[in-house]
């Protein structure tokens, strides 16, 4: 996995503008990682088991995608934003949990990613840390 000090911040994303328009190499650092979370430009860099060591949790096909208990407003549109940048790429069945409270969403079979409610038990193995440097 790749490591980030909290307290750092990648070259390639130093000159790189928040949706604020501020340059992230000025964000303080205690708020850096909520900002990348804000923004989406969080990736994550280490493996999943595949799909055929670990298929999809059989309880992402049968929970619609808009859940009807899901969070509305604006920071939830903030989470679920933070949460398409940090899932993007990886395979159904990957889930995190955002930096602000304990909402968690998960890709989908269809590859869309949606709230899950909280009683909804996924794999470990799956589970993306919402930073780099958390194990």
């Amino acid at each position: 996995m790749s490591r980030l000090k909290i307290d750092s911040i990648s070259h390639e994303l130093s000159n790189k503008k928040t949706s604020a328009g501020v340059r992230f190499i000025d964000v303080p650092g205690d708020a850096r990682h909520e900002v990348e979370w804000i923004d989406g430009c969080h990736v994550f860099s280490s493996n999943l088991p595949t799909l055929d060591d670990m298929p999809v949790p059989e309880i992402l096909y049968q929970l619609p995608v808009l859940h009807p208990d899901r969070p509305r407003g604006s920071r939830a549109m903030l989470c679920a934003h933070g949460a398409k940048g940090r899932l993007v790429g990886l395979r159904p069945g990957a889930w995190t949990v955002t930096p602000f409270n304990d909402w968690r969403y998960a890709i989908f079979p269809d590859g869309q990613v949606g709230w899950i409610p909280k009683d909804v038990d996924l794999p470990q193995a799956l589970f993306i840390p919402f930073r780099n440097d958390i194990q």
